[in-house]
């Protein structure tokens, strides 16, 4: 397919977005990139995310992950451009937007009238401060509609200077610059667009009847093959159509964004010496299939596979086929294939999560089938008719509305929040409620009700929170407020529910209608909150800048239970 008909494709795809969000295609193209590229919903783009717009040094999306378990933070700098081409200047200027960000001394940064990337930066530089450079990942992205195989020297020579700067100097544990074109977008839309895909193969294999070059093994139900693949019908299976659906269970995926495993791969598979001892250097690829038979043929040995998806080694095959596909594969690569035939995904997704150990998979998968999650989801679905989604998608296959969707996280963060008052927690540390102290507290003691109406309530607090970001005046205290707060003004939500509308805490039905109704009473409990919260931050002197990093702080949390015992005491 030529680039021009994948910007087509990719044209539409904006404007359909534009339509959707009301706003701008040049808008729309970074909300829509982002939402392909992270895998959420259009309307679930962090608005404080967005730093585009005066100031932005070049620098549309800023998006900082923290792991607090893994002690590690990933950076992902976002410029896009609704262009057909990739601009050396550009490229240039995107070189001076990291220099302020990571290098300019706090009063130079401190001065950008960018307010959002203002406390992005500062939110980045404590956390690097707090973690250590080593333990930051950094990923740039100049995104365009241009085509990925046709940029012009100067634009590839001011990358280059970049990747001297940051990467090669060790500056951050790792630093990507990313040329992301039409190519590379469709491939990527693809992949989130087409899961599930099923593909049935027959694979040869390098087979001896004289000496034992397959074993086979099989317990609990699970039946295994241990052989070995030239690295050529790896590729060729990797080309199989819909092209890269073999990866669909994939945990990472083909990120074919020239990251440096998949160069050593390359070059390791197309260099002749080194090829022929590829076996032994390589980790090798694991496959999971419906059902598997092996033809012990000396002439055409394979093996069939019905429903076949490689789980681990993903990078590895995407660099082979490369490699065959621009004529450089050697022909002496061979590599070390394990085969696993089961249709239980639980084993399936235990396996996924094993062998992929270098990536960062959510507690939440580990937890989706728990006993307790399904009885949840059935309650829920009982007394409220709501959609619990204990897994990722599982709401969009089951075609269910999104206004009728209770998210298992979300819930449990805003149950954190509501019932057991730490919304810092909910709001900072979110993996906590998969931990061993506070999973069973949320999920095993919680009442089903409960983690649906704390749902329900954060769902009208966070879609107020980020309106009031988009429409309020950057000096009006409550912008910040509600988008950065919104756990705490959950808190607070619930308290006045209780303790100043009379709505009454043990009746599930009479609050699930209080949070999904239209009588008012939760836009005045809201309301009243911003007003708490705002006198609050105001006591304390709290920096409207620095309220991103004030809500993730234990304080914040103490200080709404003094200033609420204080209003509890003056009415009793």
């Amino acid at each position: 397919m030529s680039v021009r008909i994948k910007r087509g494709f990719i044209s539409d795809a904006i404007a359909a977005s534009s339509d959707e969000l009301g706003i701008r295609e040049d808008d729309a193209f970074m909300y829509w990139f982002y939402s392909i590229l992270f895998d959420v919903e259009l309307e679930d783009v962090p608005s404080d995310e967005v730093v585009d717009g005066a100031g932005e040094r070049q620098i549309d999306m800023f998006r900082l992950e923290i792991d607090d378990s893994k002690q590690s933070v990933n950076i992902h700098l976002i410029q896009v451009k609704n262009t057909s081409g990739f601009s050396a200047n550009t490229v240039s200027l995107i070189k001076a937007g990291l220099e302020f960000i990571f290098f300019s001394p706090r009063d130079t940064y401190r001065a950008t009238p960018n307010e959002k990337l203002l406390e992005k930066i500062e939110n980045a530089r404590q956390a690097i401060r707090q973690y250590g450079n080593n333990s930051v990942n950094v990923n740039c992205y100049f995104v365009t509609l241009g085509d990925e195989n046709d940029i012009s020297t100067e634009a590839l020579e001011n990358r280059d200077s970049i990747l001297r700067e940051f990467r090669d100097s060790s500056i951050f544990g790792s630093f990507g610059f990313h040329f992301v074109g039409a190519n590379e977008i469709d491939r990527i839309n693809n992949l989130r667009r087409n899961k599930g895909r099923e593909i049935n193969a027959t694979i040869p294999i390098v087979y001896d009847a004289n000496r034992a070059s397959i074993v086979e093994f099989e317990t609990a139900g699970v039946r295994s093959v241990l052989c070995t693949v030239a690295g050529v019908d790896l590729a060729k299976l990797a080309q199989t159509e819909p092209r890269d659906a073999i990866f669909d269970t994939n945990v990472r995926g083909n990120l074919g964004l020239g990251g440096q495993v998949n160069k050593s791969i390359y070059t390791s598979a197309t260099d002749g010496p080194t090829s022929e001892h590829f076996w032994f250097m390589n980790n090798g690829i694991t496959m999971v299939c419906d059902r598997l038979s092996l033809v012990r043929d000396p002439d055409e040995p394979s093996v069939k596979v019905e429903n076949v998806q490689i789980i681990n080694g993903c990078q590895t095959t995407s660099s082979l086929r490369s490699a065959f596909e621009d004529g450089k594969l050697s022909e002496h690569v061979k590599v070390q294939v394990k085969l696993y035939e089961s249709k239980d995904q639980q084993f399936v997704e235990n396996v996924v999560i094993a062998t992929n150990n270098q990536n960062s998979i959510g507690s939440r998968d580990l937890h989706a089938n728990d006993e307790v999650q399904q009885l949840i989801q059935r309650k829920i679905e009982e007394e409220f008719g709501l959609f619990y989604e204990r897994k990722r998608g599982e709401a969009k296959s089951a075609s269910v509305t999104k206004s009728d969707v209770v998210n298992l996280e979300k819930a449990g963060q805003a149950y954190l929040a509501i019932f057991k008052n730490q919304p810092t927690v909910s709001r900072a540390q979110k993996y906590k409620i998969y931990s061993q102290d506070l999973y069973e507290e949320v999920f095993t003691k919680s009442q089903p009700w409960q983690l649906a109406v704390s749902h329900e309530i954060h769902r009208y607090a966070e879609y107020h929170g980020r309106k009031a970001y988009r429409e309020l005046d950057a000096s009006n205290p409550s912008r910040n407020i509600l988008n950065y707060g919104v756990f705490h003004i959950c808190r607070i939500a619930w308290w006045v529910l209780v303790n100043e509308l009379g709505a009454d805490s043990r009746d599930g039905k009479v609050l699930m209608n209080i949070a999904r109704g239209d009588d008012g009473l939760l836009d005045t409990a809201y309301k009243r909150a911003n007003e708490i919260m705002s006198e609050i931050v105001k006591e304390n002197n709290e920096s409207l800048v620095n309220l991103n990093n004030y809500f993730k702080k234990s304080q914040s949390q103490q200080n709404i239970n003094q200033y609420l015992k204080k209003l509890q005491d003056a009415t009793s």
